[in-house]
């Protein structure tokens, strides 16, 4: 039986010390490169174009789009709307079935302090869901501020980590996925990126 199909392989095109938005001090850098390629027998073997490129840094593992080389005051705007729109998306993942599961809560927790430039407490996370609630704002509210500045790799991430929040209790509702969907049209994702995130989640939950 012959195996073949495609995969990205990453190469990393150059390195040093950068401004990281996240860590909010000099810390090391790759440049990555993404270059999808035609495997057999999981072996990458031609390649078939540019998959995108991204910056990752080496102490929080965040990953960012080039620009961010040449950080400015707009890119101190970009990252504070993005601290937002994690702390925002995954507390409506959370809501979207109607409960509240601890093991969903301790997951947004850990989401948003990865994210974030503040540790939040989990009493902070309380106040912050109770004002989520009260002000019913659309999960697009802010993601779609920060969409177009996000590499294909940022989108997944952010995608990534809803599926975790929505499948912290045991199971993902239709609800959840809806809502997660919306979040995937707000950041201007490509529909085939979207389903091939979903495919490899649900097959690695049926491994």
């Amino acid at each position: 039986m012959i195996i073949f199909g495609t995969r990205g392989v990453k190469s990393t095109i150059k390195s040093g010390n950068f401004n990281c938005p996240q860590c909010e001090q000099s810390k090391p850098y790759r440049h990555r490169k993404v270059t999808k390629f035609f495997t057999l027998y999981f072996i990458p073997l031609i390649p078939l174009g540019s998959a995108g490129e991204y910056v990752e840094c080496g102490s929080c593992k965040g990953t960012f789009i080039p620009r961010v080389l040449s950080q400015d005051a707009s890119e101190d705007e970009f990252m504070a709307y993005y601290e937002k729109a994690i702390r925002h998306s995954m507390v409506l993942v959370m809501l979207a079935d109607g409960e509240i599961d601890a093991n969903e809560k301790d997951q947004v927790l850990k989401i948003i302090n990865k994210f974030g430039t503040n540790d939040l407490s989990m009493a902070d996370l309380d106040a912050y869901i109770a004002k989520v609630q009260r002000e019913n704002e659309d999960v697009a509210t802010y993601l779609k501020r920060v969409g177009p500045s996000l590499n294909e790799h940022g989108k997944e991430t952010v995608i990534k980590c809803a599926l975790s929040v929505a499948a912290a209790d045991g199971h993902v509702d239709d609800s959840e996925l809806d809502l997660i969907s919306k979040m995937a049209q707000a950041m201007e994702m490509a529909s085939s990126h979207y389903k091939g995130i979903l495919s490899e989640m649900f097959e690695a939950a049926e491994a």
